[in-house]
Formats: C-alpha cells, structure tokens, sequence
C-alpha cells in the first residue's frame, strides 16, 4: 500500500530541522556531527507526539488511539506463560476469547494474587485470570514482557487484546511516524518546537504552533474513540428479555420495538 503523498517522513523533518537551526535543507552539506545534532532534534520531537506534555488539563496523560493495536495470542495446552510482543507498553482494556466460545473476558489480576492461585490449586482448563509481569533483564536489550495465565489451558485457543504500543526511533529503513498524514504538520512543529528550545534557547512561535495543534489533534483522536452513544429509539416497555439457556451465537436485540 502506497504512502500518502502529504505524509511526512524522516528526511523531510531533518531538512525542516536543519533549515530552522541555519544549516540549509542540503543533508549532504551537513557533515557527521550536524546530522547527529539533527536526528537528535527529530526523535525527540516524535517522541513529544507520542507522548506529549501536559499544554493543559486535556493533554496530561493522553493516549493516542493508533498507540493501541489489536493483537493475537495463541495460547497452548499445557502452558502457562507466555512473551508478549517486543514493542508491548500495558494492556488496554480485557483480554477476550473468540466471539463463538461465549466465555467471560480474562480478568487481570497483581501477579502475587495469580501466583498464589497456582500454588494453592493446580487447575488446568479455560484461563479466567492474567498477570503481566517484566522478564529479567542483563541490559543488553529492552526489558520485555510476559503474560502469565490461571488455571493452565488444557486447550488451545486463539484470544484478542489491545495494548499501548512502544515505537522505534524514525530511520532511513522505516521513515515514517505512526498517526498518518493527518498529523504531518504536528510532526514538523513539534521537532521545529524541540529545535527553538533545545538549539536557540527560546520558547517561540514553533512551540506555540506545536500546542495548537496537539490541542486540536487530540480534540480528534477523541472522536474516533467514542463509547457512549446514547439513547437509540424510545424506551421498551416491560421486563428486559433473557433466555436461559440460550445456543445462538447472542442474545436478541429490539429497536424501537422489533427484533434486530
């Protein structure tokens, strides 16, 4: 699938950078120690669109939703403990079964709690609790992550979970920052913003221009991860239905009074 063409990558935010800080938009005029400076100048600000500042009440803390892939996990039977992706942040939300199983979400709990499930009752059958918990580490690479399950599956299942997504730093192999074209300008002045601050020593109309649109960003991104939708149609009448017992793939849904 092609790139959109008013995306911006890698190389177009080093020449916006080098542009601002006097050393032109030529890479090949920049020599070794300019191009250090640059690319320095450039990951961190990717690095304050992926995870941005506090400008106000809105922004502190706030998670992007295409931080937040949906991924896969093929649990075994027999086994109990199993890595999670390299690029795994935390877990966003509950971890589910396949829609045709009809079996509760996975509940997270501390990982002392899990293991001490194990070491009260050795259970295998369909998991009901996960811990996540941090492998060891010599420092020789990023610290990763596993994901421990009770009982023990004694089947093998295929379930689904969304989590925050760590990124690499912006490359010539891979050029791109995540979010799409719609962000592009965010990109360019937030490393215009790092720049003003970092090399010239000032708070300027780059970082004002930065704050903008980061408020404006965010302000978007919330749409796309609406959950309340409201009221949908007059209110039934009479007590909710509920079918014990029920062997179809869900439960029956009404409208405004007819079945769906």
């Amino acid at each position: 699938m092609a790139e959109s063409s008013l995306s911006v990558g890698f190389p177009d935010l080093q020449k916006e950078v080098g542009f601002l800080i006097g050393y032109g938009r030529t890479p090949e005029k920049w020599g070794a120690t300019k191009e250090a400076e640059i690319d320095g100048v450039v990951q961190s600000g990717v690095r304050r669109v992926y995870y941005p500042p506090a400008v106000n009440a809105d922004t502190l803390g706030y998670e992007w939703s295409w931080l937040r892939p949906t991924e896969t996990l093929d649990i075994t039977s027999d086994e109990g403990d199993y890595d999670l992706p390299d690029d795994f942040g935390r877990l966003v939300g509950a971890i589910h079964y396949p829609a045709d199983e009809h079996r509760d979400s996975i509940v997270i709990v501390s990982v002392g709690k899990l293991l001490a499930m194990r070491a009260n009752s050795d259970r295998s059958g369909a998991p009901s609790f996960a811990a996540i918990r941090y492998k060891a580490s010599t420092g020789a690479a990023g610290q990763r992550q596993e994901i421990l399950f009770y009982p023990e599956p004694d089947a093998d299942w295929t379930l689904s979970y969304e989590y925050e997504a760590y990124s690499g730093a912006l490359s010539d192999d891979f050029p791109y920052p995540l979010g799409g074209m719609q962000l592009a300008e965010l990109y360019i002045e937030s490393c215009l913003a790092v720049a003003e601050q970092r090399i010239n020593d000032e708070s300027g109309k780059h970082t004002q221009q930065y704050q903008a649109l980061l408020l404006d960003a965010i302000a978007r991104d919330r749409k796309r991860g609406a959950r309340l939708y409201g009221q949908m149609g007059h209110i039934e009448s009479g007590e909710p239905e509920f079918r014990r017992g029920w062997t179809g793939s869900v439960y029956p849904l009404t409208y405004d009074g007819e079945t769906i």
